[in-house]
Order: structure tokens, then sequence, then C-alpha cells
């Protein structure tokens, strides 16, 4: 059993629901009390009256500071132990205040809404509020679409026990949800939903079929509950937008992503055309399993033959904190801050929410990253690429709040560039066996297969189902048919038709966050922005940290374009971007091919 910790929580709070914890709480609650009370006080925006408005931002700053330090701490705690019904009460309490917090500011956004552009500017020219301008500028464009302040508020308090509900709903049923296996050494035994990935890494053929079939016979099981929790979190969204006056149900993910459709249909052509390499090598990966076509199953499988990687906890930690160090000593150094202060959660225990994440305390600017470790090259690349998200955070810690809430575009761009950095150490490193690094372009290309392919499958679904959902509910059985088309679509001609998942759209915890729609194409945007920073870093040598770290610092002060034009001097709404991008793991097929030849 990899020696995986546990993480410390104690500088967030030295024990859970006690008296710093209840004052910390009890602080915000009195402070959102005093933004409500300002925040109706101030009917306009006038250039000659701000000193009402600076105070105003300044405390709003300081409540999200300390809101997302408690909600930070809040969500942890729920996602390691999902069946402990008084984290997820506590959970649920995290969002009713804040919600609170959201109605406080809603009479905000209606004077914003009205403002003149001339009053915005010289808000955001008051030195107080220094490195705002980009927040209060999109903060008007936001206010373009909004209702007025009384339905606003009824959004937002009905948002508690509507949508934010849905999500907890499915957070704790996937928390809850188990599959049993046969297959394996460990003969029959019951196996919680976070360790189906692990399974779906295996090398044994039956294990990895059986983990998908059984785990989706429990989600079966549940599909009206998953339906039910989709519809309504879709549902409430498109209401919201017919009452907003949003006509395109696209304009919120956009707006959240910072970027603008004419750039994600550049990426996605670019996507479509270019991808050969990557079906191609799918093709080669299902002749090396033995078969004509992939089945689902089949997609993150280990190529058989050779050295199968496996770590233990400190093997894989040496090896990411190593591949830091070669390239990017600052960032190696942050990496052993995190793991010496138990900053990582990685056992691998019952209870545990499924997936990874990475969050970050807007008060103390600390990072926890939540994974489960089960010593497979796709555990160690998670340990990278949410230490990358966290690192991300660090370098925004100079920033003020309001100037350090950066787009998830630009979020999994310094993630999967961590990821690739420890790659390439492995690819370039002579004492790596030819087997083990076969292994890595595998995983290299099968990242390039997720995101060229499975998050192209996610984007396709999820704009089907939201493009259906306005004329109404959809049933369970639609919601598998809408899957398969996108499977189809997505993986043309190199999955098996008849081994397929119908219940991806079920099991996939990305549908069901609550706080952002369209969790899908950023991670593409992400990945393909990584491939052209990772392919800069190793000509520039040295010179490159201090570009990447002007990047990654202006994330939450610039739109995904300007932050990528002003920092890499590059243009995304251009379809050339893209496809250069995709010269990577183009490389990458043609020197796994090679080594397959060899082996």
């Amino acid at each position: 059993m990899p020696n995986a910790p546990e993480w410390d929580l104690t500088s967030f709070f030295p024990e859970f629901d006690g008296p710093e914890y209840r004052e910390h709480i009890q602080s915000i609650e009195d402070d959102i009390d005093g933004l409500a009370r300002l925040a109706e006080s101030l009917a306009t925006l006038e250039a000659g009256n701000l000193d009402p408005w600076v105070e105003l931002f300044l405390l709003d700053e300081t409540i999200l500071a300390r809101y997302s330090h408690w909600s930070s701490y809040a969500g942890c705690l729920a996602a390691t132990d999902a069946q402990n019904e008084r984290y997820q009460q506590e959970s649920g309490r995290a969002s009713q205040i804040g919600a609170r917090f959201r109605s406080a500011f809603a009479p905000v956004m209606a004077v914003f809404r009205e403002a003149d552009e001339t009053a915005v500017r010289a808000l955001a020219a008051r030195p107080e509020l220094a490195d705002c301008g980009y927040f209060l500028g999109r903060l008007k464009e936001e206010a373009s679409r909004r209702m007025d302040t009384d339905r606003e508020r009824l959004a937002s308090d009905l948002g508690v026990d509507g949508i934010s509900a849905w999500g907890r709903l499915y957070d704790t049923l996937s928390g809850r949800l188990s599959f049993t296996m046969t297959a394996g050494e460990e003969g029959e035994r019951e196996v919680p939903m976070a360790q189906k990935r692990e399974l779906l890494q295996s090398p044994d053929p039956e294990v990895r079929r059986e983990a998908l079939l059984n785990s989706n016979v429990a989600w079966q099981n549940v599909e009206y509950v998953t339906a039910a929790a989709l519809n309504a979190i879709a549902g409430t969204r498109l209401t919201l937008n017919r009452h907003r006056g949003v006509e395109d149900f696209m304009v919120e993910p956009l707006f959240g992503a910072a970027t603008t459709q004419g750039t994600l249909e550049a990426m996605w052509r670019a996507v479509d055309e270019g991808r050969g390499p990557v079906l191609d090598y799918l093709r080669r990966k299902a002749h090396l399993l033995g078969r004509e076509r992939l089945g689902f199953h089949d997609l993150a499988a280990p190529l058989p033959g050779g050295e199968q990687p496996h770590y233990t906890w400190e093997q894989a930690t040496g090896l990411v904190v190593d591949a830091f160090d070669a390239v990017y000593p600052r960032l190696a150094d942050f990496a052993r801050e995190a793991l010496e202060k138990r900053h990582v959660e990685a056992q691998k225990r019952p209870g545990k929410r499924p997936g990874a994440f990475c969050t970050t305390s807007l008060l103390t600017r600390e990072s926890r990253v939540f994974m489960t470790f089960g010593g497979t090259l796709g555990d160690v690349q998670t340990l990278a690429h949410e230490l990358g998200h966290a690192f991300h955070s660090r370098i925004l810690a100079d920033k003020r709040p309001l100037a350090a809430l950066y787009p998830m575009t630009l979020a999994e761009t310094a993630s999967t560039f961590a990821e690739r950095l420890v790659q390439n150490a492995l690819l370039d490193d002579p004492a790596t066996p030819a087997s083990v690094k076969r292994q890595v372009l595998r995983a290299r290309l099968d990242d390039a297969a997720a995101f060229c392919c499975d998050i192209r499958m996610r984007y396709i679904f999820e704009h089907a189902f939201y493009t259906e959902r306005q004329q109404g509910e959809i049933p369970a059985a639609r919601c598998r048919e809408l899957m398969l088309e996108a499977q189809r679509t997505a993986f043309p001609d190199v999955l098996d038709p008849d081994e397929l998942d119908p219940m991806f759209w079920s099991s996939k915890l990305h549908f069901y966050i609550t706080g952002v729609s369209f969790y899908n194409f950023p991670y593409t945007f992400g990945y393909l922005l990584s491939l052209g920073l990772a392919e800069r870093a190793s000509k520039e040598k040295d010179r490159f940290t201090d570009t990447y770290e002007e990047f990654l610092a202006c994330t939450g002060s610039a739109t995904s374009e300007d932050a990528v034009r002003m920092s890499l001097g590059e243009d995304l709404s251009q379809e050339d971007f893209w496809r250069r991008a995709l010269a990577g793991p183009a490389e990458d097929a043609a020197r796994f091919q090679a080594l397959a030849d060899e082996g």
C-alpha cells in the first residue's frame, strides 16, 4: 500500500467547529450585514461621490477573502469524508452564507447596470482600488445581464436549496456509491467509486472491462437521481438566462472563461482538423492491446509487455520534485514546501469523493491538493497537475484578492504545464528504460486523446444537452443516447461501437459542478496553451521562468486573449496558434511509433 499522506488543515482552523472557527464565520456574517446596508444606501455611481463606493469594494474584498478561507476548508472536509453528515451540512451552510453574500451585493449590480462608463473608470482610478480596473470592468459587463435587485436576491436565495443543493446531492451520492469487482488477484470485493479511475488503468483487460461495466451498473441504478440533478442544474441556468435576457447559453460559460466564441471556435476547428496523429495513436494502441478497436475502458490502459511503472508515494514525490528542480527550481521549492507542510491529501480509503482538485484560501493564500494515490503513472501526473494549480495561486499571492480571480482557461495551463515537466524528465533521462519511456509517451498521448477527443466529447454532449433542455426535461435514456452520439463523433472509427460508455454523463463529476457551466473546453484550451509554454521553456531555458511567471501574474487581471498577447505575444483568436500547438502530440506519436517498432 503506497504510503500516501493525509493533509493537515490546522493552519486554516485549529479544529472544526471550535471557537476560532465559529468566530470566523460570525465575522463573515456581520460583514455581510454591513455590506448589505452600505449597498442599499448607494443609489447611483457618480464620479463626484466615490468614497462610499471605495468603502464598499474594500469591504467586499475582505468578505471574499474570509469566505474563500472558510469555504475551502469546508470543501476539504466534505471531500475527504463524503459520508460525514456534519461536514455535508457545513458545506450546505457555506452555500447559504455565500448566497447571502451574493444577495447583499445585488443592489451594486443594479447600480452598475445603469452606471456611466466614465464613473466606473473614475472608481477604478482610485488608489485604494489599484489593480481593480479589470474586475470593475467585468462587473459592469456582468451587470448588463442581470435582473432587478429583488429578483436577483430571490435567485440567489433559491439557489441554496435549488441548483447548489443538486450539486451537493451528487457529491454525497458519488461519495457513497460503490460497485462489486471479481476480476483481479483480490477476488470478490466492494470498491468505492473513487477507485474506479485506478482500475481503468489496470494492465488486466478483464479488470478494466469489469470496472467500467460494474461501475455503470451502480450508476444506472441511481440514474433517476443523476438525471434529475442534471436537468435541474441546467434548467435553473436556462431559466435564469431567460429572465436576464440572455438568449445564448454559451454567453455565461465564455464570460466565466474570459474568452470569446471566436477563439473557442478557432480552437475546436484546429482540434478537429489536426488530431489525426492522435487518432492514429489510438488505432495503434488498439493493435498493441490485441484489439481491432479500443473499448472505452481501454482508453487509459497501460501498454502490454515491458515494465509497468508503479510508484510508492516517496518515489512519486521524488520524481515530481526532481523533474521540477531540473528546469524550474522555484516550482520545485514550492512543491517541497507543500509536501513537507502536508498540504496534500492522497490517502486511498473508502468514503472519499472521487476525483482531484486544488483549493486556495484568498485570506492566507495557502492551497490544498486533494487526490487518491494508487501508485500509477497517472497518479504521479495528477500530483504534478494539482501542484501546478497551487503554484499558480502562489504566484498570485502578491495580488489583491480582486486581482487574483483567474479563469479556468488559464488555470488549466499551469497545471498541464507542470505535468509536462514530469513527462519530459522521464523521457529525457537516459536511465529511464525504453519500456517506461514508451509508457510515458503512452500517457502523454493518452492526455492528447483526452483533451482532443474526450473533452471534445464532453463539450459535444453538454452543448447538445443544453440545446434540447431548452424544450423541456431530458430523460435518462436520452442522456445515454446523446452521450453515445458524442462519443462516436469525438472518437471517429477508433472505439468499438459495442463497448462505449453510455453512463459517462452520469459518472462524470464535471457535469454537476454548479459554480460554473461547461466545465470542459477550458481543459483543452489550457492543454494546448501549455504545449506552447513547454516548447518555449525548452528553448529559452532560464529566461523562460520570468516570462511564465509574468503570464501567471496577469491571469487575474486580463482576458485569456489579452494575458497571452501581453506576456507571450500570441494571438489566440487565430486558428494558426492552435494548429502549431498540435505539433507536440504529432511529434509524440512519431516518437512512440519508433519505440513501439523497436520493442
